[in-house]
């Protein structure tokens, strides 16, 4: 029986998205959302407890979103948790649990200045497939 593997998370960026190339040129993107769990406390007062994920995306679809995520920005994404292993120099072994994105949803932006344009218009992106390589393979540590 296969297992599932799925998780969306909406929240804010905590900083802009960082895009890099790694050394075959292929595009990779790194960022971070905030998310927030609110409650009330015993005196009756809003707590808030903040959670923040690392999140990861590769291929053309990183490069054509990466100028849209800005810090602050209130983002959607999709995709599944992937953990990652390394050793640093000193041979300690590392371990953090990352998105690995596969769809990332903006909220519409307002109209600019009354011309009936919008502030952006993302260019259309090619369907991310794994066969495509778009996708990450598992392989691919991006350690933040």
């Amino acid at each position: 029986m296969g297992s599932l593997n799925s998780v969306i998370v909406e929240g804010n960026l905590v900083k802009s998205a960082e895009l890099s190339h790694w050394a075959d040129g292929t595009p990779y993107m790194r960022f971070t959302i905030a998310n927030n769990e609110t409650y009330k406390d015993a005196q009756g007062q809003w707590q808030s407890i903040p959670s923040y994920f690392d999140c990861q995306c590769k291929g053309k679809y990183a490069e054509s979103m990466a100028k849209y995520l800005l810090k602050g920005k209130h983002i959607s994404v999709s995709g599944r948790l992937k953990q990652q292993r390394w050793k640093d120099e000193n041979e300690q072994m590392h371990s953090a649990i990352v998105i690995k994105v596969a769809e990332i949803s903006l909220p519409p932006m307002p109209k600019s200045d009354g011309s009936g344009q919008q502030a952006y218009q993302p260019e259309p992106v090619p369907d991310v497939s794994e066969e495509s390589g778009d996708m990450f393979d598992g392989n691919e540590v991006i350690p933040f």
